[in-house]
């Protein structure tokens, strides 16, 4: 056999255990969850199959593989594979060719610690030597793997980020020995182990996503795997009394924690009674700001379907629904009819229908609520203390008057100013803020405060390196918009000199570096303008040494997620049945299809309507008062309510501190925990309140927080940069601009009426899926194009070279993305632009969207009926106010708003419904038209002077109807307060439709 034909059956060989260890490793999985290279005995076995190695030890077939790419005459040499590498295309989805070169490295960190072979415990390059028949000292291989083993793991890395987390997250990170503590990272903490972290971060009150450095995770691991009653395994017990193993773990640790999603894996829990929590949003409007408010669960019951019972202050067990969120966290769904001052202030005992005397959720009251900021709940999320470097909110008790010195929002607001980042804002009256209660927003805790009686202000950690703000890409990696990128936040408590670099991720380039002698530092990314890639940040603390470490990932339109792009619904509007007025769908339209503002087809309707200015509704009637809910059972005097709480803490017996002391209420059994780094002695001070070392951490450097405007740019970037998929994705990018209910329907029907996005609702008018529109220059009424669907950022700039920025119009609108609007252009032009992204010309689009649309009697007549549902208490739409109004009797057509328990639903009943007991469930504004529609009137109005259409505001118009009616200005309708005769009503403007479009509207909306 001739030398290159054997060299390429060795490459042969090596590429099918390559591949081989691609699929069996990283086999491609429905949940984002860390992989590592855990090469037991049972996965070596597994490869050498896929390879198709027959070898009775898998372990030394692999090795002769490796063996035969990287022997050659001078010796060992990792050249060839790192040319192949070096070759691999960093954007690929294929596996990079070093995968079974490192698993081998990774065999030979499995053997750390074992002595049987003569070799001492931490001999890594004697045991790879070994493995590779070479001599235990082999300097030639310690060199070569210096020099590519770092670059091999990035590739890896980079390929599962290439894959948005298809086959898992990358893992192989090391702060410390770095050469070895790759591999280490993969071999020391088995697949069992990593499983029971997720207890020890329930048990300690660490919160899901939260990045700590393996140093400052250690402090919870010393304690969680020396007590006896934890349920670490006893393998992970053994390797902890090892100490050079505790870097490693510890790092292992850091990674499950940043990835955790909150929920606990294990079968059973010793405790009944488990933890509900609280949730915020914090909703800045034009005038101030409201306070949302949810009870929130994480259930263990793989069966939980969303209906459980709530012990209301009165000893009534009621029914109370919570709805699915993101990583098991379910919450209530409607916050209205809840006395949140009695969950605040009682304990909140929640129990499934069906176990009554099986497992409770409890929330026990305290004088100081943290909230933090959770980024896969988009949401303040209630933590047991509050985290440096992280958003907060805080909810105060009022206990004894805010001017009272002895007040807890005295106290509180002193911790603040002494260790929170300048720019916090207090509020004692705000909407959704109970009554007796204060809550301090914009919240960053960059010091560690001592003397205060209130644990849940005092973080456990000493230095913290975080990334927060900015607009986060929902993706199974973490990443963030390039056009809305986050700040990076550091701080040190034990040193006052800290440095923070920012460099490439792939090549080490620094792109910046930041010194202070402060302890605490802030760096907002937009400043620097950094373009889509991959960085790496890390702190460095007193010495040159890495504390820790930090990837963020930049995305935008122009770096498209394949991934998520391959596997987005392709959506259209298929008006071969009246619904699809309402939804799009995957289903090929055989006469009308609507793609974006492109519409193919029409219906040949003629108006029989003339559009007038007559209405038929009057003033609203004053809002009717909501009965809440009170749920809490308070006592007054106990330890839970008034925070006197007895701690018995362990005796001291001098010698060196924990670094956390543990401490149990004799009373309510809570359970504290002090850090104990703070310092013991505190120099004498005048007056009372809490204390910080003001000398190694100076707050009032740091600039202030920061109130970040809604970005719909950026939003409509990264749906352009997602193109399409589960609504879930769409509403995380909502939450992010104002995390309200309220707002998530505002932002989808938004993109859906300016033509960006299509959306598929299922039966009851609920969003499930959504896909980004084809780029379409639509015309408008004034014969201006507006660019609407997928344009990148590369073809606007060619745009406006091409026809000058005076041609090229952005309008920034208060509510929506920039409108981008071409003037004056002539069609040659026109069609030059279209080639750009393929787009589509769409003249006229308001018109020939309009004539495709069905009667809106078609409709209703189409919609899918169900037995009409239980409630407990019910509205009906007075047609004559446009109000909802109190009602016990559903035997009548019309609109309907239903409450049971805490659900709401809209429903819709013709006379043929009521006959039969039947009702549609719809969206809330289709269901007022088609009340009206029902009786052969709008709540539409025509304004010919304007040539506006207006209705009352609460009453758009639905589905394709309003992107009809906005395509004709190209802008959404403005609100204004509207006077026809002695009447005064908000209402909303659409403005730009001439009166034979008017009239065909009025035709489908009152035929």
């Amino acid at each position: 056999m001739g030398a290159k034909q054997k060299l390429r059956e060795q490459w042969n060989r090596y590429e099918a255990w390559n591949a081989a260890v691609a699929d069996v490793i990283y086999p491609v999985c429905d949940h984002a969850t860390p992989a590592y290279m855990d090469l037991e005995d049972d996965v070596l076995q597994r490869i050498a199959s896929v390879a198709d190695e027959q070898s009775a030890d898998p372990g030394k077939a692999l090795a002769a593989v490796v063996q035969g790419v990287t022997i050659v005459e001078s010796g060992f040499s990792l050249e060839k594979i790192a040319t192949r590498t070096r070759k691999w295309a960093t954007k690929s989805v294929e596996p990079p060719p070093c995968l079974a070169f490192l698993a081998l490295t990774v065999v030979a960190a499995e053997e750390m610690g074992n002595t049987d072979e003569g070799l001492a415990a931490n001999a890594y390059y004697a045991r790879l030597a070994r493995l590779l028949g070479l001599s235990d000292g082999d300097q030639r291989l310690r060199r070569q793997y210096m020099d590519h083993v770092e670059f091999f793991w990035r590739r890896v890395n980079r390929w599962l980020e290439n894959l948005e987390g298809e086959r898992g997250l990358p893992t192989a990170f090391a702060l410390n020995f770095r050469y070895v503590g790759l591999p280490m990272s993969q071999a020391l903490v088995r697949e069992a182990d990593r499983q029971r972290f997720a207890s020890m971060f329930s048990q300690y009150g660490l919160s899901p996503g939260m990045r700590l450095a393996p140093e400052e995770i250690s402090t919870y691991l010393s304690e969680w795997l020396t007590t006896e009653s934890s349920a670490a395994t006893a393998n992970l017990r053994r390797l902890w009394k090892r100490t050079d193993s505790h870097d490693r773990i510890a790092s292992v640790a850091a990674v499950e924690l940043a990835n955790w999603d909150g929920a606990s894996h294990e079968a059973s829990v010793a405790s009944r009674t488990r933890r509900a929590l609280l949730v915020a949003n914090l909703r800045s409007g034009f005038m101030d700001s409201t306070l949302d408010l949810a009870v929130a669960l994480r259930p263990f019951d793989a069966e939980m379907n969303g209906q459980m019972e709530v012990l209301e202050t009165s000893g009534k067990w009621s029914t109370i629904r919570f709805s699915p969120g993101t990583a098991g966290l379910w919450r209530t769904s409607y916050t209205e009819s809840i006395d949140f001052r009695s969950i605040l202030e009682g304990v909140v005992r929640l129990r499934h229908p069906e176990d009554q005397a099986g497992i409770e959720y409890k929330r026990f009251p305290s004088q100081v609520v943290p909230l933090v900021y959770d980024e896969l709940q988009s949401a303040y999320v209630q933590a047991e203390r509050l985290q440096l470097g992280v958003d907060a909110l805080i909810l105060v008790r009022n206990s004894g008057g805010t001017k009272n010195p002895a007040s807890p929002v005295v106290e509180v607001e002193q911790v603040l100013n002494n260790c929170a980042r300048p720019g916090f804002n207090k509020a004692e009256s705000l909407e959704g803020l109970p009554e007796g209660w204060t809550l301090f927003s914009g919240v960053q805790l960059f010091a560690a405060p001592t003397g205060t009686k209130f644990n849940e202000l005092v973080p456990l950690a000493r230095n913290q390196l975080t990334v927060a703000g900015g607009l986060r890409l929902p993706s199974r990696i973490r990443k963030w918009s390039t056009l809305s990128p986050p700040e990076v936040r550091a701080t040190a408590q034990e040193v006052s000199s800290l440095r923070v670099t920012l460099c490439e991720l792939d090549t080490d380039r620094e792109i910046g570096s930041w010194t202070t002698s402060t302890g605490t530092l802030v760096v907002p990314l937009s400043t620097l303008s950094l373009d889509d890639g991959d960085y790496q940040v890390s702190l460095f603390t007193g010495s040159n040494k890495v504390t820790q470490q930090i990837s963020i990932r930049l995305r935008s339109a122009e770096s498209v997620d394949e991934v998520g792009w391959n596997r987005a619904p392709r959506l259209t509007y298929s008006l071969d049945t009246p619904l699809g007025v309402l939804s799009a769908s995957e289903e090929a339209a055989e006469n009308i299809v609507v793609d974006g503002l492109a519409c193919d087809g029409n219906t040949d309707i003629t108006s029989t309507v003339h559009a007038s200015r007559s209405i038929f509704w009057g003033k609203p009637r004053p809002a009717q008062a909501r009965t809440l809910v009170s749920v809490g059972t308070p006592d007054p005097t106990s330890c839970v309510a008034t925070g006197a709480h007895r701690i018995q803490l362990p005796t001291a017996y001098g010698g060196k501190a924990p670094k956390f002391i543990q401490g149990e209420c004799s009373s309510c059994g809570l359970v504290k925990r002090y850090p104990g780094w703070l310092p013991k002695n505190r120099p004498a001070r005048k007056r009372a309140g809490p204390w910080t070392d003001s000398s190694t951490i100076r707050i009032a450097d740091l600039p202030d927080v920061e109130t970040i405007d809604v970005h719909w740019d950026a939003a409509l970037d990264a749906l352009v940069h997602l193109g399409g998929g589960g609504i879930d994705s769409l509403e995380n990018i909502a939450r992010q601009l104002e995390g309200t209910a309220l707002f998530v329907d505002t932002f989808v029907r938004t993109l859906e009426a300016l033509g960006h996005i299509a959306v598929e609702r299922d039966q009851r008018a609920r969003p499930i899926r959504w896909e980004l529109s084809p780029s379409c220059l639509a015309q408008t009424a004034d014969g201006n194009y507006r660019l609407t669907g997928r344009w990148s950022k590369d073809s606007v700039n060619q745009i406006e070279e091409l026809v000058g920025s005076q041609s090229l119009r952005r309008t920034i609108p208060t509510k929506g993305p920039t409108a981008l609007v071409l003037t004056e252009v002539d069609e040659s032009v026109l069609e030059s632009i279209a080639e750009l992204e393929t787009a589509t010309v769409v003249p006229e689009s308001g018109p020939r969207l309009l004539q495709c649309l069905p009667r809106l009697s078609e409709v209703a007549a189409s919609l899918h009926r169900t037995d009409l549902p239980g409630f407990e208490s019910a509205e009906r739409f007075d047609l004559g106010s446009a109000t909802w109004m109190q009602t016990g009797d559903l035997g009548h057509p019309g609109a309907y708003r239903i409450r049971r328990g805490f659900e709401s639903l809209y429903i819709y009943r013709d006379p043929h419904d009521v006959d039969n007991g039947l009702a549609a469930i719809t969206s809330v504004q289709l269901a007022k038209h088609l009340a009206a529609n029902a009786s052969g009137r709008t709540f539409a109005f025509y304004v010919a002077k304007s040539q506006a259409v207006a209705t009352p505001r609460g009453c758009e118009l639905p589905g394709l109807y309003d992107r009809a009616v906005v395509a004709f200005s190209g802008s959404l309708p403005n609100s204004k307060e509207i006077t026809i005769g002695p009447r005064k009503r908000k209402c909303l403007w659409y403005s730009s439709i001439d009166q034979h479009n008017a009239d065909l509207l009025f035709t489908l909306l009152t035929t």
